[in-house]
C-alpha cells in the first residue's frame, strides 16, 4: 500500500475502537490508520467529480415507490424472539454504563 500523509492518526483509531469494544494491538492500530486515510482520499477524489450535468438533471427523475402504509403484520412477535416484556423485544445489553 502506497505511504500517504496520515489524516487518520493512531489515537483516533484507537477511539474509534474502544467507541465499538474493540481490542486492537499496536500493529492493527496502524494498518487501520492507513486504511482508513486511504478511505478518506478516495472521498477527496470524489469531491473533484464534474456532476453539474447530472445536477440539473435530479428535478427530472421520479421515483415510483408503493405507498407507506402501516398494517398488521400475520406473524406474532413472539414467533420473533421468545423473549418478550409486553410488546417489547429483550435482548442482552451491549454497552455498559459507566
Amino acid at each position: 500500500m502506497q505511504k500517504i500523509s496520515q489524516m487518520f492518526k493512531p489515537e483516533d483509531v484507537r477511539k474509534i475502537a474502544a467507541l465499538s469494544s474493540l481490542e486492537l494491538s499496536d500493529e492493527e492500530v496502524g494498518k487501520f490508520a492507513e486504511q482508513f486515510t486511504v478511505i478518506l482520499k478516495y472521498f477527496e477524489k470524489l469531491k473533484e467529480v464534474d456532476i453539474g450535468e447530472l445536477a440539473d438533471d435530479d428535478d427530472q427523475r421520479q421515483v415510483n415507490g408503493r405507498d407507506d402504509i402501516c398494517t398488521d403484520s400475520e406473524v406474532s412477535p413472539d414467533q420473533f424472539s421468545p423473549y418478550l416484556d409486553g410488546k417489547f423485544f429483550k435482548v442482552p445489553r451491549v454497552i455498559e454504563q459507566n
